[in-house]
């Protein structure tokens, strides 16, 4: 059938700028909501349109008329299909306060991983005491630095006040900020170094593990036990577990690879390690901020019995909120980041 173009353009234009009217309209609005009304008047349009589209283009060779109408199905189309996140949706409160409940919940729904790393810490601990303890001289191998092998001179300056003190609040940020970039990046180089199969991960916590128990090992021996542990308990109870969680990460990843072709839900897997990675971050700001601002205080300025108090206190509240915080939502189906940012 031939189509009398001039009589179909008459027939047909008041429906087209209809349709360019009421786009017009809905995209001058910075909202970009629509009404039941104008949904209701947008669907007819677009689908008389459309029709006129597939008339046009099987029935004549009015390229222009053609690519006006394409554009103008294009527009009804991505009013009516597509909704643009508004910034307020992204940036909603509530879907970045998620971490602080999705980070316990990942961590006890792969809590064997983490029994992994500290098992291996452990191993290094008991080596590198060990090794000090029945050979005095391997401190100076273990232990590069100087206030790590002589505890006594450094106790002795510092509560005398004559230690390397940090004496103004600048400074004191300015150590916690390096504190902060450093640690984040040895807890990432220990969860990234799961892409070989977990060996570089298992090598770096036994490696932390050697310098740990050689430090608690020399210092306990020269009578140095309360002092060593008013100054790491303090930040170490969050630094310590928070690279315990990046071996955890690493030794996920390894597992995401030995078993790729099993795991369907690739992205799903992934977002459980992010949401790993950016907990134990979370954790080395708090102990960077400790380390910076009140690990290096001694004696008299701070008792040591106050010290470990505080380190105890802070021990209790970061079990609890591992263990216990988002129980609730995953006494049912267990539901992750992921999950919820699919909603």
């Amino acid at each position: 059938m031939i189509l009398d173009l001039k009589r179909f353009q008459a027939q047909a234009r008041p429906r087209w700028l209809a349709l360019e009217s009421l786009l017009a309209t809905l995209e001058s609005r910075p909202d970009r909501k629509l009404n039941s009304t104008e949904v209701e008047q947008l669907q007819d349009l677009y689908a008389q349109v459309a029709a006129d589209l597939n008339r046009v283009t099987h029935g004549t060779l009015a390229r222009e008329l053609r690519q006006y109408l394409e554009r103008l199905i294009a527009r009804a189309y991505a009013e009516l299909y597509y909704s643009p996140p508004v910034r307020s949706e992204i940036w909603q409160r509530r879907r970045w306060l998620r971490i602080f409940t999705a980070f316990p919940e990942t961590f006890r729904r792969q809590f064997r991983y983490f029994t992994l790393a500290v098992l291996i810490t452990l191993l290094g601990c008991a080596l590198g005491g060990l090794a000090v303890h029945y050979d005095p001289a391997s401190v100076d191998v273990l232990l590069p630095a100087d206030y790590l092998r002589n505890p006594d001179q450094r106790v002795h300056q510092e509560e005398q006040g004559k230690g390397n003190h940090l004496n103004s609040v600048q400074t004191e940020a300015a150590f916690s900020a390096r504190l902060i970039t450093h640690n984040i990046q040895v807890a990432l180089l220990a969860a990234a170094l799961g892409v070989t199969f977990g060996i570089g991960t298992a090598l770096l916590l036994f490696e932390n593990g050697v310098l740990l128990g050689a430090v608690a090992v020399n210092y306990t021996q020269q009578g140095f036990g309360l002092f060593m542990s008013a100054w790491l308990l303090p930040h170490g109870v969050f630094e310590i577990p928070s690279i315990l969680i990046a071996g955890q990460a690493g030794f996920y990843l390894a597992r995401l690879l030995l078993h790729r072709r099993e795991d369907r839900d690739v992205r799903h897997s992934m977002r459980e390690w992010l949401v790993l990675v950016a907990g134990l971050a979370m954790m080395l700001v708090w102990a960077g901020i400790m380390e910076a601002f009140f690990s290096q205080h001694h004696a008299p300025v701070l008792p040591y019995g106050f010290k470990v108090a505080v380190a105890a206190a802070e021990l209790v509240l970061l079990t609890i909120y591992l263990l216990l915080i988002g129980r609730k939502e995953t006494g049912g189906a267990p539901r992750s980041l992921a999950a919820e940012a699919s909603r």
